[in-house]
């Protein structure tokens, strides 16, 4: 299996542990659940993976490669970033879309493969900078 795909292959293992909890934050609807499904996503999508990433196990395809921490905190900087500045361009639009007359259960499912799609990228992205640093490899380099 290709580093990239294992990649993929362990986020969803990852975000059993990230999506639950705001996903059930989210499905409260009240005045809240929006901003307490957003802090526990952010907490999460940063400690799970970061947590995961310092374990022996934290290989990655054919040539156990490893993701160095410093590499997915770059990288998660670098797509949260990108997601402020989506949303700072597209708010309006976003808001007034017909995505929210959606069925609940389908708009759930859009920001549930939204939050996995984002741990994927953060996590391929980290992958790809590590593999160009050299800190890929069991000693690691200096990223």
């Amino acid at each position: 299996m290709s580093g990239c795909c294992d990649v993929i292959r362990q986020c969803v293992f990852m975000c059993f542990f990230i999506i639950p909890i705001p996903i059930g934050a989210y499905t409260i609807h009240n005045g809240s659940s929006a901003v307490v499904a957003l802090v526990s996503y952010t907490v999460l999508s940063f400690l799970v993976p970061w947590a995961y990433l310092g374990s022996a196990e934290a290989r990655f395809g054919p040539e156990q490669r490893k993701i160095s921490r410093a590499a997915f905190v770059v990288m998660w900087l670098a797509v949260a970033a990108a997601f402020v500045v989506f949303s700072a361009c597209m708010g309006d639009i976003w808001k007034s879309s017909s995505f929210w007359e959606w069925p609940t259960v389908g708009r759930d499912i859009v920001f549930i493969v939204g939050m996995y799609g984002k741990v994927c990228v953060t996590l391929l992205l980290a992958y790809g900078l590590a593999c160009l640093t050299g800190s890929d490899t069991a000693k690691g380099g200096s990223l």
